[in-house]
């Protein structure tokens, strides 16, 4: 019964996008890219909870989202540092999962919707072991503008499935559904770290 819930619950979560036309009409936790973050965050806030996944000379960093989440247990969000109103141009919202088969199912779902909202996308499939977290796997499907999706705007459904020796070697982490919003951008800068 609660799996049942789970996949309806972040099925319908999707259903006010059906009239999508790029990336940029989606809303995760009431913020799309190009919102501004400062009017969902004080600045200090902001600057408090930069994650560190990038030298602190970098153009981009991701923030934690610390406001209201109706949807997912966590939503990072990539701005500029230089830029006062820390305009979003990356959405990485995240629920914890227990189950590898379990998580592929409702991605699965995710993946069809996302289908009928992007028809004329480049879309991409499968698994890759994770870039940092060695021992883990993405499983991912992707839409994007173009065919690179690195150098393009796009959106992603993965679970992220942490191995028990990646939680030895790193404490804290958990596997994951994630629904990612990029700028092409952000993903440019990620692609070039």
């Amino acid at each position: 019964m609660n799996r049942l819930l789970l996949i309806l619950f972040l099925t319908l979560s999707f259903y006010p996008l059906t009239n999508a036309e790029d990336i940029r009409d989606f809303e995760i936790e009431g913020m799309s890219i190009g919102d501004n973050l400062i009017n969902h965050m004080t600045k200090k806030e902001i600057n408090y909870n930069d994650q560190g996944h990038y030298p602190k000379n970098s153009i981009f960093f991701e923030v934690n989202y610390t406001g209201t989440k109706n949807q997912y247990d966590y939503v990072n969000l990539g701005v500029k540092r230089r830029d006062r109103n820390f305009k979003i141009y990356y959405i990485r919202a995240m629920n914890v999962v227990n189950n590898k088969n379990k998580c592929i199912k409702i991605k699965k779902k995710i993946t069809k919707d996302f289908k009928k909202l992007f028809p004329n996308s480049y879309f991409q499939e499968g698994s890759q072991k994770h870039y940092f977290y060695k021992n883990s796997t993405q499983y991912i499907s992707q839409f994007s503008i173009k065919a690179n999706a690195n150098q393009s705007d796009h959106t992603r459904v993965e679970c992220m499935i942490v191995s028990d020796k990646d939680k030895k070697i790193h404490g804290n982490l958990m596997s994951t559904l994630e629904v990612i919003i990029s700028a092409e951008e952000f993903s440019k800068w990620l692609d070039n770290l």
